[in-house]
Protein backbone atom coordinates (compact mmCIF):
# COMPACT_ATOMS: atom_id res chain seq x y z
CA UNK A 1 0.00 0.00 0.00
CA UNK A 2 1.31 3.57 -0.82
CA UNK A 3 -0.38 6.97 -1.62
CA UNK A 4 -4.09 7.47 -0.80
CA UNK A 5 -6.86 9.78 -1.54
CA UNK A 6 -10.52 10.19 -0.10
CA UNK A 7 -12.87 9.77 -3.05
CA UNK A 8 -15.41 12.42 -3.95
CA UNK A 9 -18.06 10.25 -2.62
CA UNK A 10 -16.41 11.12 1.17
CA UNK A 11 -17.13 7.61 2.01
CA UNK A 12 -14.46 5.71 -0.11
CA UNK A 13 -10.75 5.98 0.29
CA UNK A 14 -8.83 5.49 -3.19
CA UNK A 15 -5.24 3.47 -2.32
CA UNK A 16 -2.38 2.87 -4.13
CA UNK A 17 -1.15 -0.97 -4.29
CA UNK A 18 2.33 -0.40 -5.90
CA UNK A 19 3.33 -3.41 -6.42
CA UNK A 20 -0.03 -4.55 -8.55
CA UNK A 21 0.11 -0.89 -9.94
CA UNK A 22 -4.34 -1.40 -8.93
CA UNK A 23 -6.10 1.06 -7.12
CA UNK A 24 -7.93 -0.15 -4.66
CA UNK A 25 -11.35 1.38 -3.05
CA UNK A 26 -11.97 0.77 0.54
CA UNK A 27 -14.93 1.49 2.08
CA UNK A 28 -14.93 3.22 5.24
CA UNK A 29 -17.97 2.24 6.30
CA UNK A 30 -17.94 -0.81 5.79
CA UNK A 31 -14.82 -2.87 7.66
CA UNK A 32 -13.27 -5.29 5.61
CA UNK A 33 -15.04 -3.97 1.98
CA UNK A 34 -12.74 -3.57 -0.90
CA UNK A 35 -12.37 -3.74 -4.20
CA UNK A 36 -9.98 -2.82 -7.30
CA UNK A 37 -11.32 0.68 -9.03
CA UNK A 38 -8.90 1.07 -11.57
CA UNK A 39 -6.36 -1.66 -12.74
CA UNK A 40 -4.35 -0.78 -16.50
CA UNK A 41 -0.79 -2.19 -17.55
CA UNK A 42 0.29 1.80 -17.89
CA UNK A 43 -0.02 1.16 -13.62
CA UNK A 44 1.90 -1.37 -13.38
CA UNK A 45 5.32 -1.52 -12.26
CA UNK A 46 7.84 -2.48 -14.96
CA UNK A 47 11.32 -2.89 -12.54
CA UNK A 48 11.71 -5.34 -9.98
CA UNK A 49 11.53 -3.59 -6.86
CA UNK A 50 9.96 -0.07 -7.94
CA UNK A 51 6.79 0.96 -7.30
CA UNK A 52 3.80 1.05 -10.01
CA UNK A 53 1.09 3.19 -8.76
CA UNK A 54 2.12 5.13 -6.05
CA UNK A 55 0.85 8.46 -5.27
CA UNK A 56 -3.06 9.75 -5.60
CA UNK A 57 -4.74 13.07 -5.39
CA UNK A 58 -8.15 14.51 -6.69
CA UNK A 59 -8.72 17.65 -8.69
CA UNK A 60 -12.16 18.85 -10.82
CA UNK A 61 -13.17 15.16 -11.19
CA UNK A 62 -9.98 13.78 -12.11
CA UNK A 63 -7.71 11.11 -10.09
CA UNK A 64 -4.10 12.15 -10.66
CA UNK A 65 -1.55 9.20 -9.93
CA UNK A 66 2.17 8.78 -10.24
CA UNK A 67 3.42 6.24 -11.35
CA UNK A 68 7.24 5.59 -10.32
CA UNK A 69 8.56 2.80 -12.20
CA UNK A 70 7.19 3.79 -15.47
CA UNK A 71 8.21 7.29 -15.14
CA UNK A 72 4.79 8.43 -15.25
CA UNK A 73 1.69 10.92 -14.36
CA UNK A 74 -1.59 9.70 -15.21
CA UNK A 75 -5.14 10.65 -14.68
CA UNK A 76 -8.35 9.11 -14.89
CA UNK A 77 -11.69 10.91 -15.01
CA UNK A 78 -14.23 10.26 -12.49
CA UNK A 79 -17.67 9.15 -13.76
CA UNK A 80 -20.43 10.67 -12.88
CA UNK A 81 -21.30 7.61 -11.12
CA UNK A 82 -17.82 7.39 -8.89
CA UNK A 83 -16.23 5.11 -11.61
CA UNK A 84 -12.87 5.56 -13.08
CA UNK A 85 -12.92 6.51 -17.04
CA UNK A 86 -9.79 5.75 -19.34
CA UNK A 87 -6.13 6.05 -18.19
CA UNK A 88 -4.51 9.16 -19.61
CA UNK A 89 -0.67 9.79 -19.50
CA UNK A 90 0.03 13.97 -18.53
CA UNK A 91 3.66 13.43 -18.21
CA UNK A 92 6.40 11.22 -18.88
CA UNK A 93 10.07 11.15 -18.17
CA UNK A 94 8.98 12.37 -14.48
CA UNK A 95 10.39 10.49 -11.78
CA UNK A 96 7.77 11.08 -9.22
CA UNK A 97 6.93 9.49 -5.72
CA UNK A 98 4.50 11.37 -3.76
CA UNK A 99 3.08 15.22 -4.67
CA UNK A 100 1.00 17.67 -3.82
CA UNK A 101 -1.33 19.96 -6.04
CA UNK A 102 -0.98 23.93 -5.82
CA UNK A 103 -4.43 26.26 -6.14
CA UNK A 104 -3.00 26.74 -9.86
CA UNK A 105 -3.81 23.48 -10.91
CA UNK A 106 1.01 22.87 -10.47
CA UNK A 107 1.70 19.40 -9.23
CA UNK A 108 4.50 19.84 -6.56
CA UNK A 109 6.42 16.48 -7.06
CA UNK A 110 8.69 14.91 -4.52
CA UNK A 111 11.29 12.36 -6.44
CA UNK A 112 13.00 9.95 -3.96
CA UNK A 113 15.42 8.65 -5.85
CA UNK A 114 16.52 11.82 -7.52
CA UNK A 115 16.46 14.25 -4.27
CA UNK A 116 14.34 17.01 -5.79
CA UNK A 117 11.72 18.68 -5.16
CA UNK A 118 9.81 19.63 -9.12
CA UNK A 119 6.85 21.65 -9.80
CA UNK A 120 4.81 20.58 -12.69
CA UNK A 121 2.81 23.54 -14.07
CA UNK A 122 -0.09 23.10 -16.23
CA UNK A 123 1.65 23.79 -19.43
CA UNK A 124 3.85 21.07 -18.70
CA UNK A 125 7.51 23.25 -17.66
CA UNK A 126 8.96 21.75 -14.71
CA UNK A 127 11.03 23.78 -12.30
CA UNK A 128 13.65 22.18 -9.42
CA UNK A 129 12.66 24.49 -6.53
CA UNK A 130 15.14 22.27 -4.50
CA UNK A 131 17.61 19.64 -4.22
CA UNK A 132 20.37 18.03 -2.16
CA UNK A 133 21.38 21.47 -0.71
CA UNK A 134 17.77 22.56 0.58
CA UNK A 135 17.60 19.01 2.41
CA UNK A 136 15.71 17.37 -0.40
CA UNK A 137 17.95 13.88 0.02
CA UNK A 138 14.88 11.12 -0.24
CA UNK A 139 12.31 13.26 -0.91
CA UNK A 140 9.40 10.73 -0.80
CA UNK A 141 5.80 12.78 0.45
CA UNK A 142 4.48 16.37 0.37
CA UNK A 143 1.40 18.49 1.42
CA UNK A 144 0.68 21.80 1.89
CA UNK A 145 -0.07 23.62 5.40
CA UNK A 146 -3.01 24.54 6.25
CA UNK A 147 -2.69 26.45 9.82
CA UNK A 148 -3.39 30.49 9.25
CA UNK A 149 -0.09 31.25 7.38
CA UNK A 150 1.12 28.49 6.57
CA UNK A 151 -1.29 27.91 3.65
CA UNK A 152 1.59 28.70 1.02
CA UNK A 153 4.32 26.20 2.98
CA UNK A 154 5.15 22.95 1.13
CA UNK A 155 5.90 19.92 4.15
CA UNK A 156 8.24 17.52 2.19
CA UNK A 157 9.42 13.86 3.98
CA UNK A 158 12.68 12.69 3.71
CA UNK A 159 14.05 8.99 4.14
CA UNK A 160 17.30 11.13 4.17
CA UNK A 161 18.83 8.89 1.34
CA UNK A 162 18.01 5.21 3.08
CA UNK A 163 16.35 3.25 0.49
CA UNK A 164 18.24 5.65 -2.35
CA UNK A 165 21.59 6.79 -1.09
CA UNK A 166 22.80 10.84 -2.43
CA UNK A 167 26.77 10.85 -3.31
CA UNK A 168 27.39 12.19 -0.32
CA UNK A 169 25.70 9.11 1.62
CA UNK A 170 22.42 8.73 4.03
CA UNK A 171 21.55 11.76 6.18
CA UNK A 172 19.15 12.02 9.16
CA UNK A 173 14.83 11.84 7.77
CA UNK A 174 13.91 14.86 8.38
CA UNK A 175 10.90 17.04 7.64
CA UNK A 176 11.59 19.90 5.28
CA UNK A 177 9.70 23.20 4.88
CA UNK A 178 9.32 25.42 1.66
CA UNK A 179 7.51 28.44 0.78
CA UNK A 180 6.30 28.13 -3.24
CA UNK A 181 4.06 30.84 -3.19
CA UNK A 182 0.73 29.68 -3.65
CA UNK A 183 -1.87 27.44 -1.64
CA UNK A 184 -3.03 24.18 -2.03
CA UNK A 185 -5.56 22.72 -3.60
CA UNK A 186 -8.08 21.64 -0.59
CA UNK A 187 -7.89 18.17 0.00
CA UNK A 188 -11.53 17.27 0.19
CA UNK A 189 -13.47 18.58 -2.93
CA UNK A 190 -16.73 16.40 -4.94
CA UNK A 191 -16.65 16.07 -8.58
Amino acid sequence: MNGCTMHPNGRTLLACESSSGHILAIDLGQPGRWDVWLQGERLKPIVPKWPGSNGIKIRHGWAWITVSGRRLMARVPIQPDGSAGNIEIAATRLSADDFAIGMSGSLYLTTHPEHTLVRLDPSGARTTLAGPEQGMVGSTACAFGRAPGDEQALYVTTDGGFLIPHESGIQDAKLARMEVGESGWPLLQGV
